[in-house]
């Protein structure tokens, strides 16, 4: 059965078409415009990366913040309700599930059956966001992916005093002006930002196997962070792209409503 996911998020929409639970086609777009013309567009280019048009695929579920621009018929599914379904296709284990999204951070503790016991979101804070590394990347002029990239010892870390995307803004400045090492200081950023994200799973309790998804899961260096602040390892490769999970939960949620 085909099935389609949309997640529209605050930077991207992410659509995947799936097919028996396989991934088949899928897209990611930055939302700059119109964000209806660019959900649809999303939508159209995912499946025709499938092979298949929207009249083959009757199973569509939509979520994120900008669920209500997807402009073709479909279920809307809850957003945490779509990260921890999509993070138990990825991973069946999977225990705690930290999303890491364009605006926010998110840590979900799943039972053994994959329900949801409890959540909590960094919504009110860019913190250990996609868009807090983009600030930060523009501060040193880097693209997000060197920032990512990058990997420094603790010892080498430049010490980063606040986690506020607008005050550290101020302080990459300064330790610029001071001379510091770029490496250094896009060390200590990551290193701060799996600080964060770190306390946020130890208020929540760890249950390993512990999955990372979302934009910014992709960044290695702030993984690596992370696990370093946790003391153990995270599971870091998935069967499809980190930002695409939402998306998968979304379609699997809406085939799982048609089916019961």
């Amino acid at each position: 059965m085909l099935a389609l996911g949309c997640d529209v998020g605050t930077m991207f929409t992410k659509t995947v078409v799936m097919d028996n639970g396989n991934v088949k086609g899928h897209n990611i777009t930055r939302n700059t415009g119109a964000l209806r013309e660019i959900v649809d567009a999303s939508i159209h280019h995912a499946a025709e990366r499938a092979g298949v048009t929207l009249d083959d695929i009757h199973v569509r579920g939509g979520t994120g913040m900008g669920d209500k621009y997807i402009g073709i018929d479909h279920v809307n599914e809850g957003v945490i309700k779509c990260i921890a379904r999509g993070a138990c296709w990825a991973l069946k284990e999977v225990r705690t599930v930290v999303d890491l999204g364009g605006l926010s951070t998110t840590i979900i503790s799943l039972g053994e059956t994959g329900r949801v016991i409890e959540y909590r979101t960094s919504d009110k804070c860019a913190s250990g966001s996609g868009f807090f590394l983009e600030l930060a990347a523009q501060a040193l002029e880097l693209s997000v992916e060197e920032m990512g990239a990058t990997v420094v010892a603790p010892e080498d870390c430049a010490h980063m005093s606040t986690q506020c995307a607008v005050f550290c803004e101020s302080e990459i400045v300064s330790h610029v002006n001071d001379g510091m090492d770029v490496r250094s200081i896009v060390g200590g950023i990551n290193y701060s930002l799996g600080s964060g994200i770190a306390t946020m799973i130890n208020r929540l309790g760890i249950k390993p196997a512990i999955l990372v998804t979302g934009g910014v899961a992709k960044s290695r260096g702030v993984v690596i962070a992370l696990e370093k602040h946790l003391g153990r390892e995270v599971v870091k490769t998935v069967p499809a792209d980190h930002q695409l999970i939402a998306a998968i939960g979304a379609a699997l949620c809406a085939r799982e409503r048609r089916q019961s």
